[in-house]
């Protein structure tokens, strides 16, 4: 079984070490050090490595202090001599050999140590004896506190407080609010953790869930053990720092693949952070192995890297400076070039910062001063090792608290291309009057710049929000008043939709009933002799004259004393009724006005003919008393029936049947009261349509003057 370390583990170890120093040999601690170099005006320098890490390191330092001499930097009157051990041992060798060569060999700065664990320790004590320490390799962002570590100076391309920096820089830049950190369990994903979340609280950036994998997860155990549900149901951006000894990257990105995170919706961010001995980045040079192997581990997801990965912007200078020293690629580890470069950078560094200082102060034993070289490296920048690559990779500037401010990227990985391609940068910026130590930041803002856009593999192209508009479970939208809404409008539409099925069914039901159709049962046709008994028993001045013919045809009695006259089509087939004739026929027989004579019905389909009849209006047509010499009508008359005639046209034209259709003299009659009624309205386009189609004959059954003209339409006509 893995044995695991605690957070305090090294501090707890690295105390229990010093207090046995303290009480076994008192006196070292209050000696003074003395330079026992054979020559004059050297700085002993105590570097502190890594076995196997960095191959011919020393021939790369030595190119260094070459080209300081070459310059003027060193000479004389200042010159540096280096003195190597190795550390990174699971006892905290490092430690030990920084005593060693602070008190054995009289070193008066510190290189290193390599291994980031071992930096706390060696940085306590050169804070304690005030000498210069300078960091190369990445370091754990506790050393960042200048108020504890105050001799300390970071040179590393990538340290986690300037990553956590600029990743929270970059999600700020896309308006991402809520994230979650995922890692793995143990010290170091602590020590993560614990770097990122107050950078991002401080850019407002709210940390929705850390989730922690156990070391020896796999695929499924992580589908199986909630985190992933827990990852869907709290964030959509997710910054991954997995520890680069495991390789639960790739376990972890296979699980939300099967799981169903769809990068659509989630945004999956790795910083690379170096750590440990073999500590590597996978991200250096542009060979296809590489890419093949980047793309197939963080296929659609953010990588955020130094601004020169992926490409042999730094590579291929750093190779020729290496041929001028007679080494090649295979002389060293070209996968930690950073290394190298940070190495090469923090010895010069340091010899143009002491150059500086001795040139102000004239005192020799000012550059060992830690304190002082700290505030002279303070906002420092001076060309790199690989300075023609650019300012992003080789110029070296510090911040306000000596430490190497970044030049990241980040980068998309498009499993459709043979290229990895940065689509957003971030650069600093030193904001002037600013103190690093009272604000406890290195005084400088990162810039972020977008330079590719419409890339990520959604409908749009953009990058998916931090939360989705309804949150992650649905609980911002209410939708509530919209199912009501939804529910009530529905239930409107049914309603109104029932109502008019409904109306529509009683109506057709109220149609198909044809109230106005009259049984020849129910009706008796009156011959003349009884039509001559009937008017002759009225008065000859109030009632037509029997001697009319016209008035003695076409009469019949409906029911027990409805009396009517009727017109009589000779029927050939049965008459089969449209819709559009069943409504008019039921509007003609709902009419009801005073001078409009009421339509009694229609028999048909029983006998060869078809009858149509209104009510018996005793005075006869307008026609019979106009031609009838017995009646005198002066111009009241004359005005009262035109009256009569316009409203009940009136009425007629505002009604639902809204014609008359055939209005003659014929159709015009008189009643007892000479009240004038118009009759045969509406009827004529049915009539005419019934005789088209061959129900019943064209011509009326007509005997002696009986000329009513049901075929005209419309008008009326002198």
């Amino acid at each position: 079984m893995r044995k695991k370390y605690s957070l305090l583990a090294p501090r707890a170890q690295f105390l229990i070490t010093v207090f046995f120093l303290y009480l076994t040999i008192p006196e070292v601690f209050t000696q003074v050090v003395t330079n026992t170099s054979k020559r004059k005006n050297v700085v002993l320098i105590g570097h502190i490595g890594a076995i196997g890490a960095l191959p011919n390191y020393e021939k790369v330092l030595d190119m260094s202090r070459n080209e300081l001499l070459e310059d003027g930097t060193l000479g004389e009157d200042f010159d540096i001599e280096i003195i190597s051990r190795n550390g990174c041992g699971d006892a905290f060798e490092g430690v030990a050999a920084a005593a060693d060569l602070y008190h054995i060999e009289h070193v008066t700065t510190f290189l290193g140590p390599y291994c980031n664990s071992e930096m706390i320790p060696v940085a306590t004590m050169a804070n304690f004896w005030n000498i210069p320490i300078i960091a190369y390799m990445a370091t754990a962002n506790v050393l960042s506190d200048k108020k504890i570590y105050k001799t300390l100076v970071r040179t590393s391309l990538r340290t986690m407080n300037t990553i956590a920096e600029s990743t929270a820089a970059f999600i700020k830049h896309y308006k991402w609010r809520k994230v979650s950190l995922i890692s793995n369990v143990g010290a170091a994903a602590y020590e993560k953790l614990m770097a990122f979340e107050p950078v991002l609280k401080r850019h407002g950036v709210t940390v929705t869930r850390k989730i922690l994998f156990e070391e020896a997860a796999t695929v499924q155990d992580m589908l199986n053990g909630g985190q992933l549900e827990e990852i869907r149901a709290n964030s959509r951006i997710v910054i991954v720092m997995f520890s680069s000894k495991t390789d639960l990257t790739s376990v972890f990105r296979e699980a939300t693949t099967k799981y169903g995170l769809s990068e659509t919706e989630f945004v999956f961010i790795f910083p690379w952070l170096q750590e440990g001995a073999n500590g590597a980045s996978p991200f250096v040079g542009s060979d296809s192995s590489i890419l093949d192997k980047v793309k197939k581990t963080y296929t659609n997801c953010v990588l955020i890297d130094d601004t020169n990965g992926f490409d042999d912007r730094m590579i291929t200078p750093f190779t020729e400076r290496l041929n001028s020293i007679g080494l090649d690629e295979k002389d060293i580890d070209l996968t930690n070039i950073y290394g190298y470069i940070s190495l090469f950078d923090a010895l010069k560094m340091l010899a143009v910062a002491g150059r500086r200082v001795l040139n102000t102060t004239g005192k020799f034993s000012s550059v060992t001063d830690g304190k002082k070289m700290w505030n002279a490296m303070r906002r420092m920048t001076i060309p790199g090792m690989v300075s023609n690559a650019g300012v992003g990779s080789g110029t070296v500037m510090l911040d306000d608290l000596a430490e190497r401010v970044p030049f990241y990227s980040a980068f998309f990985v498009d499993r459709n291309r043979n290229q990895i391609s940065p689509f957003a940068s971030m650069a600093p910026k030193l904001i002037p009057n600013c103190d690093g130590l009272k604000t406890g930041t290195g005084c400088f803002e990162i810039n972020v710049t977008e330079v590719l856009s419409s890339f990520w593999p959604s409908v749009d192209g953009n990058l998916p929000i931090d939360e989705p508009v309804c949150g992650f479970r649905g609980e911002k939208c209410d939708y509530t008043m919209i199912i009501v809404g939804a529910s009530a409008a529905l239930c409107f539409m049914l309603a109104a939709i029932g109502a008019w099925i409904l109306r529509r069914y009683c109506e057709s039901r109220s149609l198909n009933s044809m109230p106005w159709r009259i049984f020849r049962d129910d009706m008796q046709i009156v011959d003349e002799e009884q039509v001559k008994s009937m008017l002759s028993l009225g008065s000859q001045r109030t009632k037509l004259s029997a001697t009319n013919a016209m008035a003695l045809k076409h009469h019949a009695i409906i029911g027990v004393n409805t009396h009517a006259t009727f017109h009589m089509y000779e029927q050939r087939r049965p008459i089969k009724f449209g819709r559009a004739d069943l409504t008019l026929l039921m509007r003609m027989k709902q009419v009801v006005h005073d001078n409009i004579n009421p339509f009694l019905g229609m028999a048909f389909n029983e006998k060869a003919e078809m009858l149509l009849l209104w009510k018996f209006c005793s005075r006869g047509t307008l026609q019979d008393v106009i031609y009838n010499d017995q009646f005198v009508l002066d111009e009241k008359f004359h005005g009262a029936f035109v009256r009569d005639i316009t409203l009940g046209l009136e009425y007629l034209h505002l009604s639902n049947i809204g014609f008359h259709g055939s209005l003659t003299t014929w159709s015009t009659l008189i009643d007892r009261n000479w009240l004038v009624k118009l009759t045969d309205y509406g009827i004529s386009d049915a009539v005419t349509r019934w005789v088209k189609h061959g129900s019943i004959n064209d011509e009326v059954l007509k005997e002696g003057d009986d000329k009513t003209d049901t075929a005209q339409r419309t008008g009326v006509y002198p």
